[in-house]
């Protein structure tokens, strides 16, 4: 899209005649404009800031890739609606549709594989050996930390914690993230594993026998390594998951009431401990597990890995839902007023935002607001 074309998209805003993609486009654009602090500017006071404005965007855009243009904005918007004086400003300005080069952006999701990319900004975690040494391993220098039956525990720069060398007897570790913390690992066996926060990941020094076992608690997304004759299996509160080599994420945060496994690449069989119940996922699905009971639907995984992008991603979502996400990120406690509304919204934001930033875009749905007091957040209507 062309400057010159920016105006007529505009008016067709302003008369509720655009298309979602459009409007998803407009409202991130103003969503930009607002968080710079700027005023929403009269007719008179334009000119003096209109430079300004334009050195604080052009900071902040790169031209996006062409083919990215159709991928970028497909979800409900939940950012506040572009009013006339913001709207004047940005034709005044002439801003075409640049999508800028930040955390925020959402890529497509084509045969339901991501990119890889990993925000590091937030890097804590926990390391408990079994013989009880624990390591805060934010704090811990880069390099080798431990020793452990003939395995080497190293820290890379990049902060990823990796097992080198072939154990000599069977020892369990423990990696447990904090709120508003996360952590990658590569296990023993080049098994890769983000952990979000408050997460926490049982793992041996040394995959023995004839499957490699790991519990965990909160969530994690895997990228396993193939080895036909010992399949992976992932163990969460009353069910399995068995791969043989495969890119799945597992939900299963006690406060969700869920245990939700989404696959991306390869397959897995999600079974239930305590029921006959089964499911052999292909990429794309979703297995739902809720009491004893197994559902399985297609899903947007765009949506369901967002966290590892650094990305809240909200798709028609009640606020009870959206902010047990924001609790577990920001380390908050989250009440409510009587007569919350439950309608379901929609949109994305960094995780790299501030606790304020995300209220306030949160509260920009004309539906909710915010009273925050030290670490408590009240939900008011």
């Amino acid at each position: 899209m062309q400057k010159e074309e920016v105006p007529n998209l505009l008016k067709k805003y302003l008369a509720g005649n655009c298309s979602e993609q459009e409007r998803g486009m407009l409202e991130t654009w103003y969503l930009k404009y607002e968080e710079a602090g700027f005023p929403e500017l009269s007719q008179e006071k334009k000119d003096g800031q209109l430079e300004e404005i334009w050195a604080f965007l052009a900071d902040k855009i790169d031209l996006p890739a062409a083919e990215d243009t159709e991928a970028v904005y497909h979800i409900t918007p939940l950012w506040p609606k572009i009013t006339a004086a913001a709207a004047m400003v940005l034709i005044t300005l002439g801003i075409g549709f640049y999508f800028y080069n930040s955390p925020d952006k959402v890529s497509s999701v084509p045969n339901g594989k991501i990119s890889h990319t990993t925000q590091t900004s937030k890097n804590k975690a926990m390391l408990t050996l079994a013989d009880g040494r624990t390591i805060a391993l934010d704090e811990a220098s880069n390099g080798e930390i431990a020793k452990q039956a003939g395995v080497t525990i190293t820290k890379t720069k990049d902060g990823l914690l990796v097992y080198e060398g072939r154990a000599k007897e069977s020892a369990f570790n423990n990696i447990a993230t904090p709120k508003g913390g996360q952590y990658q690992i590569s296990l023993p066996d080049g098994t890769k594993v983000w952990l979000n926060a408050a997460s926490s990941l049982n793992y041996p020094a040394a995959f023995t026998g004839d499957k490699r076992a790991v519990r965990l608690l909160g969530e994690a997304y895997f990228e396993v390594a193939k080895n036909k004759e010992m399949p992976f299996v992932v163990y969460t509160k009353g069910q399995e998951i068995e791969v043989l080599g495969t890119h799945f994420n597992v939900n299963a945060y006690e406060d969700e009431g869920q245990t939700k496994t989404t696959l991306l690449e390869g397959s897995v069989k999600v079974k239930l401990a305590k029921s006959a119940a089964t499911a052999l996922l292909k990429p794309g699905q979703q297995a739902v597990f809720e009491y004893d009971h197994l559902d399985v639907s297609a899903i947007d995984v765009a949506e369901v890995v967002a966290w590892k992008e650094g990305c809240f991603l909200f798709q028609d979502e009640d606020i009870r839902s959206i902010m047990r996400k924001v609790a577990r990120w920001y380390d908050v406690d989250v009440a409510y007023e009587p007569h919350i509304s439950s309608k379901k919204i929609g949109g994305r934001i960094s995780r790299n935002k501030s606790l304020k930033v995300v209220l306030k875009t949160l509260s920009g749905t004309d539906k909710f607001n915010f009273k925050v007091e030290g670490r408590r957040v009240t939900v008011m209507p």
